[in-house]
C-alpha cells in the first residue's frame, strides 16, 4: 500500500503523447507558410471549377474561405493571408468574367467580403493555433516534468529501500494513517492489510515511550511543525523493536494541522549493537577498576598475614631454644591465626575472580543445616574468643540445597565480620529458621551496627563504611561474595539492623524436595 500524492500520478505516455508530438511538428512559418497559403488556394480553386462544372451552377466562396482558414491553420498569419490574396486573384481570372477589364459591381462586392473575411479568419485562426501550441508547449513541459519527478520517485524508492526506511501520512482529522509496505514490515504486519488508525497504533508503542511520543506529536502539531525520535514498538509475536519516526506537519490556508507526512526505520540492529558496545565498555571499566582494588588488596590485605607469618616462622627457627613455652605458644597461635586468615581471603579472591568471569558455578548437595552450623560456630569460637557465640536452630529443620564449602565461607565471613567490627565481650547470635520453602540463617550482634548510608553499599565490591575503615583493616571482598554465593546457591542475602541494636546479615538456602533429598545422603 503506498501513499497517493501528486508526485506518483502517471506521466503522460502513449497516445496522448504522440498527439501532442504531432501537434507540434504539423506548423509552419514564414514562406513555407506563404507557399502553403497559394497551394491551398489553388486547389480551392480547382475544386471550385470542377464543382461548377458538375452543378452547372456558382458555388461562392465556400471553398476559398475553408482554403484560407486550412492555410491560416498550418501556416499562420502568413499562411492565411498568402491563401486570401492567391483565392481573390485566381478567382477573379480563372472565374469571373471580365474581371480584370470590366467587373461586375456584384462580385467586386463578393470579392471584397471574402478579402476582409479571409484576412480575419487568418487573423483568429493564427492566434487561435499560436494559443494552441502555447498550450502544447506547456503539456508537454508538464510531461517531461511529470517524466523527471517520477524518475526521482523511483530513485528516491530505491534509496529508501536499500536504507530500510518507509513513508507514512496521518490525516489528522480522520485519524487515518496511509503506511507503504516498508512501515507495515517494520511493525510486523501484512503491507496487504490496512494500516491501523492512530488510537490503535499508540497502543502498539512500549507504554514507556508512549508519552514522548504523543508529546513530540502534540508539540509538532501545535507549532514546531517537525519532530525527530526514536521509540519502541512491538510486534504481534510479542518482540521488541526499536524505530526512528520523523516527520512534518502541514497546514491549511487558516494555518490548521491538516496532515503528516514522514518516515519510518527499524533502528533494532543498531541499537542492539550501541546496547552491546556500551555493555563492553562498562564491563572494561569494571575490569580496570578490579584489576586496580585487586592490586590493592594484594599490596596490603595479603601482606600483612604473610609479614606476620615468615617473621613468626623466622623468630621461631632461630632463637627456638631461646624462648620460653608460653611465648613460643602465643607465636603460633599467632601463625596459625595469620594462616586462617591468609587461607579465608585467599578463598574469597578465588570466589571473586569466578564472580568477576562469570564462571561461579554451584553442584547443589542435600545439606543438614542444623549439623552444619554447630560444627562451624564450634571451630569459630575458638578461633574468635572475643565474642561470645550462641545458636539457636530447632531440630527438625529441613534439607537444604547447597555447597557446604561455600555455606561454611558465608559463615565464617558473617562471624568475623561481627567480631572485628565489635568491642571485645559482644554476643553473636545465630539463628536458623524456616521461613515458606526457605531456611533463613542469620548472624545478629549487638554491636555499633550499620550507618543507614551504607546499608544499600554494604555488599558492593570493596566498599567499607568511611567510618569504619579509620579503625579497622578490611578488603571490601568478604561481603561482597558472601551475597554472591548466597545467590549462587538459589537464596539471597539481606542486612538491616538487629531487634536490640547492633546488625542483622541473613542469607537464605532453598528447602531440598523431597525427591531430591532421596538421592544422596545430607551433609553437615
Amino acid at each position: 500500500m503506498t501513499i497517493e500524492g501528486p508526485a506518483s500520478r502517471p506521466p503522460i505516455t502513449g497516445r496522448a503523447r504522440t498527439e501532442l508530438q504531432r501537434a507540434r511538428e504539423v506548423r509552419l512559418d514564414g514562406l513555407a507558410g506563404v507557399s502553403i497559403g497559394i497551394l491551398a488556394a489553388t486547389a480551392a480553386i480547382v475544386a471550385k471549377l470542377l464543382l461548377q462544372e458538375v452543378t452547372e451552377g456558382d458555388i461562392g466562396y465556400v471553398l476559398l474561405v475553408a482554403a484560407v482558414i486550412g492555410a491560416a491553420w498550418i501556416g499562420g498569419v502568413p499562411g492565411g493571408v498568402a491563401a486570401t490574396i492567391s483565392g481573390v486573384f485566381l478567382n477573379a481570372v480563372l472565374l469571373v468574367p471580365n474581371a480584370l477589364s470590366a467587373p461586375d459591381q456584384i462580385h467586386l462586392w463578393r470579392q471584397a467580403i471574402f478579402v476582409v473575411t479571409g484576412l480575419a479568419a487568418a487573423f483568429i485562426v493564427a492566434a487561435r493555433r499560436s494559443s494552441r501550441d502555447r498550450l502544447v508547449a506547456a503539456l508537454s513541459d508538464v510531461s517531461n516534468l511529470a517524466d523527471e519527478i517520477d524518475s526521482r520517485d523511483r530513485r528516491l524508492e530505491l534509496m529508501l529501500a536499500a536504507s530500510g526506511t518507509g513513508f507514512w501520512e496521518w490525516d489528522i482529522a480522520s485519524g487515518r494513517l496511509t503506511w507503504s509496505d516498508a512501515i507495515f514490515e517494520q511493525h510486523g504486519l501484512d503491507p496487504t492489510g490496512e494500516a491501523p488508525d492512530f488510537p490503535t497504533y499508540l497502543g502498539m508503542i512500549e507504554e514507556a515511550d508512549r508519552t514522548r511520543f504523543t508529546d513530540a506529536i502534540q508539540a509538532a502539531v501545535a507549532k514546531e511543525g517537525d519532530f525527530d525520535l526514536e521509540f519502541r514498538v512491538h510486534w504481534p509475536d510479542g518482540s521488541e523493536h526499536w524505530t526512528h519516526g520523523a516527520g512534518r506537519v502541514f497546514r491549511d490556508d487558516r494555518d490548521r494541522p491538516v496532515r503528516v507526512i514522514g518516515t519510518g526505520q527499524d533502528i533494532t540492529e543498531r541499537k542492539q549493537l550501541e546496547a552491546d558496545r556500551d555493555r563492553l565498555l562498562a564491563d572494561e571499566r569494571r575490569a580496570g577498576e578490579f584489576r586496580e582494588a585487586f592490586i590493592d588488596v594484594i599490596s596490603h590485605e595479603l601482606r600483612t598475614p604473610i609479614t606476620t607469618i615468615l617473621g613468626t616462622t623466622e623468630i621461631l627457627a632461630r632463637r627456638d631454644r631461646e624462648l620460653e613455652p608460653e611465648v613460643r605458644s602465643a607465636m603460633l597461635a599467632d601463625a596459625r591465626s595469620e594462616s586462617e586468615r591468609l587461607y579465608r581471603l585467599v578463598e574469597d579472591l578465588l570466589v571473586l575472580s569466578r564472580v568477576e568471569r562469570g564462571r561461579l558455578v554451584v553442584e547443589p548437595e542435600p545439606l543438614e543445616p542444623r549439623r552444619l552450623l554447630e560444627r562451624v560456630i564450634a571451630q569459630m569460637r575458638d578461633e574468635l574468643p572475643s565474642v561470645r557465640i550462641t545458636l539457636e536452630a530447632p531440630h527438625g529443620l529441613p534439607i537444604v540445597s547447597g555447597e557446604i564449602t561455600y555455606v561454611e565461607q558465608i559463615l565464617r565471613n558473617l562471624l568475623e565480620n561481627a567480631a572485628k567490627y565489635s568491642p571485645a565481650g559482644t554476643d553473636v547470635h545465630v539463628s536458623a529458621d524456616q521461613v515458606g520453602s526457605e531456611v533463613v540463617i542469620a548472624v545478629v550482634d549487638d554491636g555499633p551496627g550499620i550507618s543507614p548510608e551504607s546499608i544499600d553499599h554494604i555488599f558492593d565490591l570493596f566498599y567499607r563504611d568511611p567510618e569504619m575503615a579509620r579503625s579497622v583493616a578490611g578488603s571490601g571482598i568478604g561481603l561482597f561474595v558472601c551475597r554472591n554465593l548466597a545467590e549462587a546457591m538459589g537464596g539471597q542475602m539481606v542486612v538491616g539492623p538487629g531487634p536490640d541494636g547492633g546488625s542483622r546479615f541473613a542469607f537464605s538456602l532453598p528447602v531440598l524436595d523431597a525427591d531430591e533429598g532421596d538421592t544422596a545422603a545430607p551433609r553437615d
